[in-house]
């Protein structure tokens, strides 16, 4: 049964559609990714002040003022804005991607967090947005080792978490996941022309195996690596679908690139390598066809079409990102949020810390091996499995295909296909050098299995969106091949659709994506007890501790525990489970040898730790002895909250429980 907050934002949703439509007219699968993108902005800006539920009155504001202003309107013209919608919703490319949509949302329901970078962030972030209605304050962060990572598919996450907002349930979590990833792939149903059922079918299917050419963490867990693919992807494509050049079209043209980016580099931080590529590509492709002078349909350019207007309008789309992607820089220096890949990066490059991994050679026989010799998905697809080096000549080969078949013009040809080789061997050699600085003491990638693991997840930029970025020129210009009367009508109807349809079924991950969708139902309950198994008696104690608090932590706007662990072993494992369990509550963990901790030692240790609140596990070592001198009241006691207060610089510890 769905909530009425799902059926606003639904309605919301479709209104916000059909209004991009009508207004720039373009189909309702070319405003999906735009409308995507301006409520991931919109959500950015509500989670700065803590207000993301205010979402909820922007939605009632907007399909109420929609329903006034139509109700407003002379019948005659009502009637003529009702039907235009009607026509919209009832093209095959919507139908499909409702369908699509549908479909993932409800097959993915049932979905448990169990992968471990989701543990170690997407997923404990994403929680902690749902509790706060919005960001942490200062030193608040669920997961302080991963503090910058930028936001912007945690939103749509959250936006799907909202339309529960009673339960946290981690399925709708993926749903949005899902659906913001499909949504930049849904122009390509475009070209879908007629309503074979059949042929719809194989189409959203088509789509949403399409990713598992060459990446496959995305469909068990939030990789934002295949969100940022679809993105760049998507962009590439946007740059050369472009019908005209002047009013509302070109607003559009530019105004979806500008939002393309501005949401690309708040998906991850490398997103900006990603988007300067886009807009070195962008500059290029509109230098090539002013070469060509003529448009992307053919026709002749007139001297006003390609006048300085296009520097101004390449000036606004580069600085969409550089506004988004600074703001959220400047956040997180503000909230004091850093992630250890970013200081470790930063470290390489302001000292001699670091240098060059002593693995060198044995990691570059891995990369090797992998990139040449090893499948992306891992699996037995029904003819082809490419390896990544497999999947760059490919690339190749279907740009001197597309060009031969003049569905580039020469001199775009070569440049689409000096761009897809050009930015392949400068990301494959930057996922390289990450390996060999940043990733130098992760041994797993010096053996190949391992090696094409990392390919495949970080190269997916590069794999997923440019053949993404082939496929939009595919079903958009190949419809000339089956154009002719001596085509059978059903061909010259769905002759690209299939021929789309048939790359996929070659080369797809059959078995990722089926898991993905509905495979993972028999693993749920596996998974549950795989993560209770990894909260010990410790880390039990403490939940029941915060659960039993008479005004939870989170109302405070985002609390930091500093947790205090009996120095005998580590246990950085269990520590990232706890904190998915403890979210919206953060946690920062110290490991402590209690029989021989000078007082003065440990209150620096507490106040290095930025925290609130304080917890010792219980210990057989003396706590009193450390604790006692800075415990209001009663004697220190462990397996008991405290409250770290300060006071004319003197640091004391009063008890939850006597507050």
């Amino acid at each position: 049964m769905l909530s009425f907050t799902a059926i606003l934002h639904i309605c919301f949703a479709l209104v916000c559609l059909l209004w991009l439509a009508g207004y720039f007219e373009v189909s309702l699968v070319e405003a999906a990714p735009v409308f995507v993108c301006l409520l991931a902005l919109v959500l950015y800006g509500l989670s700065m002040f803590h207000h993301l539920s205010w979402i909820d009155g922007v939605a009632g504001c907007v399909a109420g003022l929609s329903v006034l202003w139509i109700v407003s309107r002379k019948k005659e013209q009502r009637m003529r804005i009702c039907g235009t919608c009607l026509e919209k919703m009832k093209e095959p490319s919507f139908l499909t991607a409702v369908f699509l949509l549908a479909a993932v949302v409800l097959c993915t329901s049932g979905k448990v967090v169990s992968w471990w970078d989701d543990i170690n962030f997407w997923a404990t972030d994403v929680k902690s947005l749902y509790y706060l209605d919005g960001f942490a304050l200062k030193y608040g962060n669920v997961a302080p080792e991963f503090g910058d990572y930028p936001p912007g598919g945690q939103l749509i996450k959250w936006w799907f978490l909202h339309f529960d907002p009673q339960t946290f349930r981690e399925g709708l979590a993926f749903a949005g996941y899902y659906v913001m990833n499909l949504a930049f792939l849904l122009p390509l149903l475009r070209s879908l022309k007629g309503r074979n059922p059949l042929v719809m079918f194989l189409m959203a299917a088509a789509l949403w195996f399409f990713p598992s050419i060459a990446e496959v963490y995305g469909y068990d867990g939030f990789c934002a690596d295949l969100t940022m693919a679809c993105i760049y992807g998507g962009f590439l494509f946007a740059v050369t679908d472009r019908r005209e050049r002047s009013g509302k079209a070109a607003l559009f043209y530019y105004g979806r690139l500008a939002l393309y980016l501005g949401v690309l580099v708040l998906v991850k931080s490398i997103g900006f390598v990603w988007a300067l590529f886009g807009l070195l590509f962008l500059a290029l492709y509109q230098r090539s066809a002013a070469g060509c002078g003529q448009k992307d349909d053919g026709r002749r350019k007139s001297s006003k079409e390609a006048g300085p207007g296009t520097a101004k309008a390449l000036i606004l789309t580069a600085g969409v990102p550089l506004l988004t992607g600074g703001s959220w820089m400047g956040f997180c220096l503000f909230m004091r949020r850093i992630t250890k890949t970013t200081a470790t990066a930063v470290t390489y490059m302001t000292s001699d810390e670091y240098g060059i991994s002593g693995y060198t050679g044995e990691f570059a026989a891995a990369f090797l091996k992998a990139f040449v010799g090893l499948p992306l998905h891992k699996e037995k697809s029904i003819a082809i499995d490419l390896t990544p080096f497999g999947l760059y000549l490919c690339v190749c080969l279907l740009v001197i295909l597309f060009y031969r078949l003049s569905m580039l013009q020469e001199r775009t040809g070569r440049l689409v296909l000096g761009f897809s080789v050009v930015s392949g061997a400068v990301f494959y050699g930057i996922i390289f050098l990450a390996h060999i600085t940043i990733f130098a003491t992760e041994t797993q990638y010096l053996e190949p299995s391992g090696m094409i693991s990392s390919i495949e997840r970080y190269g997916a930029p590069f794999t997923v969106g440019t053949l993404l970025f082939l496929a939009g020129i595919w079903l958009h210009r190949g419809e000339r091949f089956f154009g002719k009367d001596s085509m059978p009508r059903f061909l010259r109807t769905y002759g690209v659709c299939l021929g789309f349809i048939l790359f996929v079924a070659l080369t797809a991950g059959y078995r990722v994506g089926y898991h993905g969708l509905i495979g993972y139902r028999s693993e749920v309950e596996k998974n549950l007890m795989e993560r209770a198994d990894m909260i010990g008696a410790d880390e039990a104690r403490f939940l029941e501790t915060l659960r039993s608090l008479p005004q939870p932590l989170e109302a405070e706007g985002g609390a930091r525990v500093c947790y205090l662990r009996r120095g005998d072993a580590p246990r950085w494992v269990n520590n990232s489970y706890l904190g998915y369990e403890a979210s919206p509550v953060s946690m920062v963990y110290c490991s402590v040898n209690l029989d021989d901790a000078p007082t003065d030692w440990m209150v620096q240790e507490i106040r290095a730790s930025h925290a609130g609140y304080l917890y010792a596990e219980e210990t057989d070592a003396d706590a009193g002895a450390v604790f006692d001198k800075i415990t209001e009241q009663e004697a220190f006691a462990c397996g008991t909250l405290y409250r770290i207060v300060e006071e004319d610089g003197a640091l004391r510890l009063v008890s939850i429980d006597n507050q």
